[in-house]
């Protein structure tokens, strides 16, 4: 998740498709490739082209000596314990462990033409130019590609789920692999309109062209209220590990799924100023017309504001981990609140810049781009400061 929280259908060479994944199973985030984080391992990729990573070296939490020194990485992605990363000239490398995608097969790491990658708990896939798909890792996991799939050459961008891909095609129909709750119903394959897709642990929503919404897999959040069912304004939707929540084109929001999960604050319900939605795992922020933000939810997980932080209203900007979320000032400093070793505390000399342009996260962890281009990184499992400094 990051500050922007929110994708179109494209048929750029880039992952437009994937909204937002939320919840405990999730690994990787729609982090814009900058930031990536694995059980217990960060990697954050800098302005140069360079790789800083942190954490059990046994999961990719340190670099391998022939990848420290590339200069040319343009995206990150992670599973539970490895990474890949995307180089400019469109190949492909990887470390961490062997058994959820740390080891590449040759066939793909000769190949020069991938336009992005996307990862469950244990495999990685890869978006070819031609439009075409190729996966590695745990055929448990979305792995080992169907031979249906590995046909085709119309697909536009790739998501995933927690042992699942799904890719959206030319056409906006949508398609997934590996028997799991993400498996799409023939309902839902048959539609041809999909813009962008939001996961959870047990379910996954679509926003249709429409602006109506569907959702299907298991669990509270597969089921869609009729009342919200039929409401054709919705512009984004966000979730946290077994609930969805819906910005409508009034700016109020509606939410469905476990009743612990979806509740939204009365006082909060009544709003109809909020302009973006961002989530932990099981927790909702929104930032209001006024610059102001308002959370609900799990303590533990940022769903109740400092007061300090309550005080503000010149945020400009949310971002969020699995439980820990952080907010970007007018004045360009960041503030965050939730679980300090998932990015809820700020390090020193991180909360003195003043400088920040952009915010992004993983599962468990923030990256600060400065306006000298240089990176910071806090979360990943302590409270320490991380990446490049004057």
């Amino acid at each position: 998740m990051n500050q922007h929280n929110e994708f179109s259908f494209s048929t750029e060479t880039k992952d437009t498709f994937l909204k937002q994944r939320s919840g405990s199973k999730a690994i990787s985030y729609d982090s814009n490739g900058v930031i990536d984080s694995n059980n217990s391992g960060t990697a954050i990729l800098l302005q140069n082209g360079h790789i800083v990573a942190w954490g059990d070296t046994d999961h990719g939490g340190e670099l391998p000596p022939e990848i420290a020194q590339l200069n040319d990485i343009v995206s990150l992605s992670a599973t539970y314990a490895a990474f890949a990363a995307l180089r400019a000239d469109r190949s492909v490398v990887a470390w961490g462990s062997a058994g959820y995608g740390g080891k590449i097969p040759p066939d793909i790491a000769q190949l020069n033409d991938i336009v992005s990658l996307s990862s469950t708990y244990a495999a990685f896939a890869a978006l070819r130019a031609d439009r075409s798909v190729v996966t590695w890792g745990s055929a448990g996991y979305g792995g080992e590609l169907p031979p249906d799939i590995t046909q085709l050459n119309d697909i536009v961008s790739l998501s995933s789920a927690y042992d699942s891909f799904i890719a959206l095609r030319a056409d906006r129909s949508i398609i997934s692999w590996t028997s799991s709750y993400s498996y799409v119903p023939s309902d839902m394959a048959q539609l041809n309109d999909i813009v962008s897709l939001s996961i959870n642990d047990n379910a996954l929503a679509a926003l249709r062209a429409n602006r109506s919404v569907v959702a299907w897999g298991e669990g509270y959040s597969t089921y869609v209220p009729s009342k919200i069912a039929q409401l054709n304004d919705i512009v984004s939707l966000s979730a946290n590990d077994d609930a969805f929540a819906a910005l409508r084109a009034n700016r109020s929001v509606v939410a469905w799924g476990r009743s612990d999960r979806k509740h939204i604050p009365s006082e909060i319900a009544r709003l109809n100023d909020i302009v973006s939605l961002s989530s932990t795992n099981s927790a909702f922020s929104a930032l209001r017309a006024n610059r102001s933000v308002v959370a609900w939810g799990d303590l533990d997980n940022g769903g109740i504001l400092p007061l300090d932080i309550a005080q503000l209203n010149d945020i400009v900007g949310l971002s969020a981990t699995n439980s820990a979320f952080a907010a970007l000032r007018a004045d360009r400093s960041v503030v965050a609140w939730g679980k300090p070793s998932t990015g809820g505390f700020v390090p020193p000399e991180i909360a003195k810049l003043q400088d920040i342009v952009s915010v992004d996260s993983s599962g468990s962890a923030f990256t600060a781009l400065r306006t000298n281009g240089k990176r910071v990184g806090w979360g990943g499992g302590d409270i320490k400061a991380h990446g490049e400094y004057d």
